[in-house]
Order: C-alpha cells, then structure tokens, then sequence
C-alpha cells in the first residue's frame, strides 16, 4: 500500500473516531435502557410543558434529528445528568442557557428533573468510563 493511500485511511479511521467520541451517549448506546426508560418517563410526564419554542412531549416523541442541534445539545446534556455527570444545577443552567433562559423553561426543567431515579448509575452501559 502506498504511503499517501495508507495515509488518507489513517486519517478517514481518524475522523470516524473523532466523530462518533463527540456523539452523546443516549445516542449511540443502545444499551442505555435505564436513560431511554428515563426518556420515556419525561415524555408522558412533561409532554405539556415547553422547552425553547417547542412542547417536550412532541420534541421527544419525533426524536429530533442530527440537524437539531437543540435536541442534540438537549439530549446529550440530560445523558450527562442522568449519568451524574453533571449537578442539577449545573444541567438546569445549561439548558436554560441554550434555551432561553430559566424561567421560560422553568416547567419542562423542574418537571424532567423531579422525574430522575433515585438510584441512577453514575457509569454508561458499554462504555469505558
């Protein structure tokens, strides 16, 4: 193999690595059944209350999509609480940050906060960490 082509597939694995690192972990861990359980809580639960411009109950049941960066951001900062890896505090703020602020989303936050497990695990199914 040539030095340019083994180059070029080097870089190629690379990027895939780099891009699938940087994917939320509800998003590309099937395994995560406690966080989708979860999900499905806050979406019967919280499905009146709005978050940004839209109701989190039909934000959640059409699932967003990769261009909706709301979602995405929204899904992978609520894996991270899920997960402990971020405070209450430290969630409510970047959601509101993202999302227009506290008190607009004031409902849909207390209501998905109100709703986490108790005994949440603080590791993600599958993963290293």
């Amino acid at each position: 193999m040539s030095p340019k082509r083994l180059c070029l597939m080097s870089m190629a694995v690379a990027t895939v690595l780099a891009t699938a690192a940087c994917a939320p972990d509800a998003v590309r861990n099937r395994q995560a059944k406690g966080f989708n359980s979860y999900l499905d809580t806050i979406q019967h639960a919280c499905a009146n209350t709005r978050l940004g411009s839209r109701p989190l109950g039909d934000w959640l049941r059409s699932g967003g999509d990769d261009s909706d960066s709301n979602y995405v951001y929204w899904l992978d900062q609520t894996s991270r609480l899920y997960y402990q890896r971020i405070s209450v505090p430290q969630y409510r703020s970047s959601i509101a940050g993202a999302m227009g602020g506290d008190k607009p989303n004031a409902a849909a936050l207390d209501c998905i906060v109100r709703h986490l497990p108790a005994d949440r695990p603080t590791k993600v199914p599958g993963s290293l960490l």
